[in-house]
């Protein structure tokens, strides 16, 4: 059963990405799994969700806006979907993890639906799979090397840290940044010290 859901992964993400992001998302997924047993996480769950977290990244706005009619829809989504449509990849990577795959599990969704935004209260796995996405092999640079390094020894350091680079990045562009996010980082800086 694992190897056959893996197989038929591997087959739908081979056809509907483009080979850099197959490479990506096999990438994640291998680091995900490299740190997972350090932070006593299922091996399959961490492979399945490091697989699928960019399922639907190569859809179209409007492909991925598509699939939220006639679903219930969440804080912020109107605002996503006017200033950057994209980033809702994610929460339509869950939808055809269910659906394509018929994957029920809680911790293996959320982690594919919260790997862009983050959330409060992340789950060890939701973690893996938001770092990973930041510091798989096929990204360069001293900081990513840093992180990757530190999600080795800390990984919730590493989250925090991923979490105010992809703030820190945002701004810098002179991007949109989404409320979710700011939710996010004020909700770890409150538990931070405490």
């Amino acid at each position: 059963m694992n190897k056959n859901i893996e197989m038929r992964i591997i087959d739908y993400l081979f056809k509907h990405l483009s080979p850099n992001r197959f490479d990506h998302s096999y990438n994640v997924a291998r680091f995900a799994i490299e740190i997972a047993s350090k932070n006593n996480v299922s091996i399959f769950k961490t492979k399945i969700a490091g697989l699928l977290h960019d399922c639907a990244k190569a859809m179209t706005d409007n492909e991925i806006l598509s699939l939220f009619k006639k679903r219930k829809t969440f804080k912020y989504f109107n605002e996503i979907s006017v200033f950057s449509p994209q980033l809702l990849h994610s929460f339509a990577g869950e939808i055809i993890a269910k659906k394509e795959f018929k994957i029920q599990d809680k911790d293996i969704l959320n982690a594919i639906k919260y790997h862009t935004f983050g959330k409060k209260n992340m789950g060890i796995l939701e973690k893996l799979i938001f770092v990973s996405d930041y510091v798989s092999d096929n990204r360069k640079g001293k900081q990513i090397i840093q992180i990757r390094n530190l999600a080795k020894k800390n990984l919730n350091e590493a989250f925090f840290a991923v979490l105010a680079k992809k703030i820190e990045y945002v701004i810098r562009s002179g991007s949109w940044l989404c409320p979710q996010t700011i939710d996010v980082w004020n909700w770890y800086v409150s538990k931070k010290d405490n």
